[in-house]
């Protein structure tokens, strides 16, 4: 499976230039372009709704879509066991402070042996199963 997971805050920064977290994305690049990278259904449905947000553009969301489905290893993350419960156990430990969605990211992680997560969320620092890549 793939060493590297990218996060909505990642890919969103990498695509809209205007983005404060735009040069460092474009500094890891080479990650992206050097590695098999993946991402999972939240994360595309979450990466087209805020791109769609930030620009008011169809087209762009329209064309990160395709970028994305493209590019990258989309993991259907319902295939895993009890992907739900599993979602609200990482969910709980983390009191919240990690959304749904992040914390369906970290399951994802862990259950396809996937280490490094490319973010700029910093909540996801504090869980101790995977490896935050930010700079």
């Amino acid at each position: 499976m793939s060493n590297y997971f990218l996060d909505t805050s990642f890919i969103i920064a990498y695509m809209i230039s205007s983005d404060k977290q735009h040069q460092k994305a474009e500094d890891l690049e080479e990650i992206i372009f050097n590695n098999d990278c993946c991402i999972n259904n939240n994360i595309l449905n979450e990466c087209i709704t805020v791109s769609f947000n930030k620009s008011k553009n169809l087209d762009i969301s329209k064309e990160l879509y395709y970028i994305l489905i493209d590019n990258f290893n989309i993991i259907n993350e319902y295939e895993i066991l009890n992907f739900n419960d599993k979602t609200m156990d990482i969910f709980k430990k983390h009191n919240g402070k990690l959304s749904f969605t992040d914390s369906s990211v970290i399951t994802t992680m862990v259950e396809k042996d996937i280490n490094y997560l490319l973010t700029f969320d910093n909540q996801f620092k504090n869980e101790d199963s995977i490896t935050v890549i930010s700079e």
